[in-house]
């Protein structure tokens, strides 16, 4: 019954790395993404030690570790590089906003393309 749980340990890091690996890609759900590579990593951790301490192979274990730890750290940079468009465009926008010049080029550039695609 034993073996059960450590390999319960094993499939549910492995699991969750995979989610967080899916989770990276969906922007601002790169939040759930570290929440489950984090978890991941715990548990792949755990489920290897105890693998690890009666002599048996931990291959599942080690591959929640791994796809833990891809998934933790693509979504940390994929968040970071969210907050950093967010950032851009609202910078973007607080110009276009504060800018009549830069509002009247945009209007003469949209007119130019709507007259060209007619």
């Amino acid at each position: 019954m034993e073996q059960q749980g450590k390999k319960g340990l094993a499939i549910a890091g492995l699991i969750f790395g995979i989610a967080a690996c899916v989770c990276c890609w969906a922007g601002y759900g790169a939040i759930a993404g570290i929440v489950c590579g984090i978890v991941g990593l715990i548990l792949s951790i755990l489920a290897k030690k105890s693998f690890t301490a009666i002599g048996q192979k931990s291959g599942m274990a080690t591959a929640g570790l791994i796809l833990s730890i891809v998934g933790l750290v693509l979504s940390v940079v994929m968040l970071i590089a969210c907050v950093i468009c967010v950032a851009a465009g609202s910078a973007a926008a607080d110009e276009i906003a504060n800018n009549p010049e830069l509002q009247n080029e945009i209007a003469s550039a949209l007119d130019q393309i709507s007259s060209s695609v007619q």
